[in-house]
């Protein structure tokens, strides 16, 4: 860590979260980097979320919703597009029989 803050070299470490959602192992981890962020979604599903759950400069109150594709992850601009359309009793559908 300390190479890493005197060159100013941006450092990921991918640590393991238990089934109850925290971080495995000692808390030395989470207290060490200034940004902790989870990368949530199901196995099957092309679409994560990535959520700020510790950020040491502000505030952690934000999400980004992306979809794996071949070329890596990219950001969905407009997630509300991709969950309403999906909904089963999709709101879009009953303003088109209006």
């Amino acid at each position: 860590m300390r190479v890493c803050k005197s060159r100013q070299i941006t450092t990921i470490i991918i640590g393991h979260v238990t089934k109850e959602g925290n971080i495995a192992g000692p808390r030395v981890l989470e207290h060490m980097v200034d940004t902790v962020l989870y990368i949530e979604g199901e196995r099957y599903f092309s679409y994560r979320i990535l959520r700020g759950v510790k950020n040491r400069f502000g505030s952690t109150n934000e999400i980004g919703m992306f979809e794996m594709r071949e070329e890596g992850m990219c950001e969905i601009e407009n997630p509300s597009d991709i969950l309403i359309s999906e909904r089963e009793d999709n709101p879009s559908r009953f303003l088109y029989c209006i």
